[in-house]
């Protein structure tokens, strides 16, 4: 049980970005990054609530809305965010330099 609570929460921190969080502010504790999930700020985190993230994200990566994630959606997305983290890397000053 332990085990699937640790790998629930490690597949949820990636998505923690996508939380009602207030812009560059970051959770001091698992605990705080975890209700950042409770959107109606009851003070527990619903199912519900903790699956919303991850059903947004899939909804995103199911690009042709057929309810399903296929190969070729999974390598559009794995393009597209290269492609973004290129653009990234090109905003960025050279190194040593600011």
């Amino acid at each position: 049980m332990k085990k699937t609570i640790l790998a629930g929460l490690s597949l949820l921190l990636p998505f923690l970005a996508t939380a009602q969080a207030q812009p560059g502010t970051q959770p001091r504790s698992m605990a705080d990054a975890f209700m950042m999930l409770d959107s109606d700020k009851d003070g527990k985190v619903s199912k519900t609530e903790f699956l919303a993230p991850y059903e947004k994200r899939f909804a995103q990566m199911d690009s042709n809305h057929d309810g399903a994630v296929d190969r070729g959606e999974i390598e559009a997305l794995e393009k597209a965010m290269r492609a973004r983290m290129e653009q990234m890397r090109k905003q960025q000053p050279p190194a040593g330099q600011k």
